[in-house]
């Protein structure tokens, strides 16, 4: 199940990158065909330098489009192309007083710059690019043919484009960003969430009780693992179908989560306690308890969960639970053997009558039996059980 989760992660990011690879890629071939043409009009031009200038950014260029359509993760490939467009910006700039039209490309360059980079480089890059420009428009305003006025009004509507350009950029990642959180949820929901009950799954309970263990403190506290079981179940589906069974089962799994902490006192952050194990069996680890009595009150309060029925468009009036109870480390120190004691407390506890709790005790002969409120069924004749008392009103 990791695995499946950190693929579909992987496949996201993937299609994040892949987009940028296609814009850089564009973006590259067509730079490379824009250099080759001026190279050739300042070929013809007799321009020789602007010439040799811009098909060498435009041979740059194309290997880089090259690089980035064949290799499956090209790095720098955006950088590369910054740079490239970056240092053709000043060449245009500083070559203005011999193509003063040319300067407009500032613009698509600089906003080029801003879309194919990750928002803080390309938000570094630009606005260095235009202190560097609005430097050399200022103080060496003598050596362009620009006037004045018309150096203000450019330095300006750079600095209003990159920042039109960086809100657009700074939306657009927050909105892929918020999607991807919104996939990756998705996805932690299908992998560690019972779809019906919308408790843990097993491999999430596990794995997280496995963890958990080598954190709790059993000298001050009492840790447990709790099996249960709903009776006579499978009647409920022959009798009134699965989809009451399901009702069941999820109005089951809410009164559950809700009398149940299901938070670390210490982080306050919700935690995978409690689980849907498998059909009609739930499991959950009751940790950071004070005492075995207080540990009785919280079975006992769970055995009562169910003391009104429940009614949906059926009343079911007799529903009980079978509970078994596992001490960690007294009955077992690992996961899988305490599950297998809770489990089989459990059972014993069914066999011995139903509606009722019972703690392992490392052997089932010496296991202790607790009823559930006798209000839903009678106690066994010779059992071996001592009644719970019944809350106060």
């Amino acid at each position: 199940m990791t695995n499946l989760v950190g693929r579909h992660l992987e496949e996201m990011a993937d299609i994040r990158s892949t987009r940028k690879q296609k814009i850089v890629y564009l973006c590259s071939l067509a730079s490379s065909i824009l250099f080759f043409f001026y190279a050739w009009t300042y070929l013809q031009a007799d321009q020789l330098v602007l010439a040799g200038i811009d098909f060498t950014f435009a041979i740059v260029a194309l290997l880089n489009a090259v690089y980035v359509k064949q290799a499956r993760h090209p790095r720098y490939s955006d950088l590369i192309l910054s740079w490239v467009l970056l240092v053709q910006g000043t060449i245009l700039l500083l070559y203005s007083e011999a193509i003063p039209d040319r300067t407009l490309w500032l613009y698509p360059i600089l906003a080029t710059v801003i879309f194919i980079n990750d928002f803080k480089i390309g938000l570094l890059l630009s606005m260095s690019f235009c202190v560097f420009i609005s430097g050399l428009l200022v103080f060496s305003n003598s050596a362009f043919t620009l006037p004045i006025d018309s150096t203000h009004r450019l330095t300006l509507s750079l600095f209003t484009m990159s920042v039109v350009c960086h809100t657009s950029s700074y939306y657009y990642n927050k909105v892929v960003s918020y999607i991807q959180c919104l996939y990756q949820e998705g996805i932690e929901d299908l992998a560690y969430m019972d779809q019906l009950t919308g408790l843990a799954n097993r491999w999430s309970f596990e794995n997280w009780a496995s963890e958990k263990l080598r954190t709790v403190d059993t000298k001050r506290s009492v840790t447990a693992l709790v099996f249960l079981d709903i009776d006579n179940f499978k009647s409920i589906n022959d009798n009134y179908g699965h989809d009451v069974g399901d009702r069941v089962l999820q109005h089951f799994a809410k009164r559950l989560s809700n009398n149940i902490r299901t938070k670390d006192r210490k982080t306050e952050k919700h935690d995978y306690s409690i689980a849907r194990f498998a059909g009609d069996e739930f499991v959950l680890m009751l940790y950071d308890v004070r005492s075995i009595d207080d540990l009785d009150s919280i079975l006992g309060r769970i055995c009562r969960l169910f003391e009104n029925g429940y009614q949906n468009q059926e009343r079911l009036n007799e529903l009980t639970l079978s509970v078994g109870v596992a001490l960690y480390p007294q009955d077992a120190t690992e996961l899988p053997e305490l599950t297998r004691c809770a489990d089989k407390a459990m059972y014993h506890a069914k066999h011995s009558g139903k509606n009722r709790f019972a703690y392992y005790h490392n052997n089932p002969s010496s296991t202790k039996i607790e009823t559930c409120p006798d209000m839903f069924a009678p106690l066994m004749e010779g059992s071996n059980v001592t009644p719970l008392k019944k809350r106060k009103e």
